[in-house]
This record gives structure tokens, sequence and C-alpha cells, in this order.
């Protein structure tokens, strides 16, 4: 299968399993979207609201063999450094196991407008609005900087505002899902 135009835009681990959406063209979204479903039915879900995949941590792999990119995204959330926080998390979900609920992957360009905005990827919306202001004092055109620059500074935090808030909605849509299965 040809994977190169499938694009990981949401990764993260909740419960026993993991968040997964992703973009893809016509003709490999509906690829990936066989794989997934060759899965048995206990080893994913659809989340319709949030155009999301839940899929089990016994599946997680197999999945990330049909489909490299999801196994690069597996990869690189395990790779992640643990925190204080994440420790603190351990078990968060109630699991029958302990589990630890680390941040989510974040996507490449959202950690590139993260860069550009001199913030860490995965800082919390209030850094981003902060380092937007002190960027806009320095390059906006009324204080002698040029438009391109601002426009950039602009871009970049809206992209992460934007995914900032689609992270929010998933975890709302998440946690309402789990409170309703019991």
């Amino acid at each position: 299968m040809d994977c190169a135009n499938l694009k990981i835009t949401y990764f993260e681990a909740l419960g026993d399993g993991y968040l997964l959406a992703f973009t893809a063209d016509r003709k490999t979204l509906r690829q990936a979207t066989r794989a997934i479903l060759a899965l048995d039915p206990w080893q994913r879900r659809w989340i319709a609201a949030e155009h999301a995949w839940w899929i089990s941590d016994d599946a997680i792999s197999r999945l990330g063999r049909h489909l490299p990119p999801v196994g690069v995204a597996l990869y690189q959330w395990h790779a992640r450094p643990i925190t204080l926080e994440d420790l603190l998390n351990w078990g968060e979900y109630g699991t029958s196991r302990p589990r630890m609920r680390r941040n989510a992957y974040v996507p490449p360009d959202v950690a590139a407008a993260y860069t550009a905005l001199g913030l860490p990827p995965g800082a919390p919306a209030e850094a981003v609005t902060a380092a937007r202001r002190t960027l806009a004092r320095q390059h906006h055109p009324d204080a002698g900087g040029v438009h391109e620059a601002m426009a950039a500074i602009n871009h970049a935090a809206d992209t992460v505002m934007e995914w900032l808030e689609r992270q929010q909605r998933l975890s709302v849509a998440t946690s309402a899902e789990r409170s309703t299965a019991h």
C-alpha cells in the first residue's frame, strides 16, 4: 500500500488504546480505512464527531505495519521523554493495569509552528497567546516591523490554536463516551 499521502494529524494514548486521526487523498484514505476495518471490531472504534479512530493497544502495532505513518507516530510517541506530569497521571483512566497517559503526539507542521513562536511543542494556549503578543510588539508593521513577518506569526499561532482546540474537543468527546459506557 502506498502511504506517501497519508498524514497523521492526531495521535494520543487513551485508556487501553490510542486516538488516531489522519488525512489523505481519496484513494489512500479508502485503503487506510480498509486496513482499520480489517481489525476486529473490539480493536477499533470510530468517533464520528471528531473524525478520529480509537485503536486498541493490541492492534496498533499491526496497523502500524500496514500503515507505516501510524508506525512512525507510535514510535515517536513511545520515544517522548517521560515528564513529571506523566508520572502523576499514571493510571489516570482507571485501567486494570497501570498505564501512563502521555502528552499527544504533535504533528510536524504544528511543532514547526510552535518553534516559530519560540515555544516548546505542547505548550498551552495561554503561552501561545502570550508569545503572539510579544512577537507582535516586535514585528507588527505599526511598530516598524514587516507585514510578512507578522503574517507568519499569525499563521503559526492560528495553526497551534486550531490544533489545541481540536485536541480539547477530542478529549471532551472521549470523556463523554467513557462516561456513557458505564
